[in-house]
């Protein structure tokens, strides 16, 4: 009772459920040519998801019926790959498109809110400055006429202890 297979014994594929096949392909068909609610081919993603593992077992099974043509599993992988790579791709530029669309329309209004603001219609906060340059010789602050004016000892500037009242030590 030898489980091992000889190198000469040619191991044939398990046989595959044909009705299943012709669902798969057929909604695959279906999938590929989209429709106008499935903007994002989500169907397209699902069923290729959803079918993956079918459709390698499906080119695992015709490849062990002829083991000679390598390149028949690495066909279907790679169209399997394909699709999913199309399918992103054609997402990102989607995306680009609506970002630059986006872009557009925010550009568009900011250029009629600058219109508007030429025309009039908005108005804008006007500020006088002509009485904003400091005269040097003027006080900043209204004179106050019950406090009384800064005395020479005042003027000095320095350390002065004191206590906590506020009277020197």
């Amino acid at each position: 009772m030898d489980t091992q297979e000889t190198p000469k014994e040619k191991k044939k594929a398990d046989p595959l459920d044909m009705d299943k096949l012709g669902k798969v392909i057929e909604e695959l068909r279906l999938a590929m040519n989209g429709s106008e609610e499935d903007i994002d081919q989500e169907t397209l993603v699902k069923m290729v998801q959803k079918n993956r593992a079918f459709m390698l077992e499906y080119a695992m099974a015709a490849y062990l019926d002829n083991p000679k043509n390598g390149e028949l599993l690495g066909s279907v992988t790679s169209i399997l790959a394909a699709v999913e790579k199309s399918v992103r791709e054609d997402r990102k530029e989607r995306m680009k498109k609506k970002d630059a669309e986006n872009n557009k329309l925010a550009f568009n209004q900011m250029l009629d809110a600058m219109q508007s603001i030429n025309n009039g219609s908005i108005k804008m906060p006007v500020f006088d400055l002509s009485d904003f340059i400091l005269d040097p010789n003027k006080s900043l602050v209204p004179e106050n006429s019950t406090m009384l004016p800064i005395q020479e000892g005042e003027l000095v500037q320095g350390n002065s202890v004191v206590d906590i009242d506020g009277n020197p030590v």
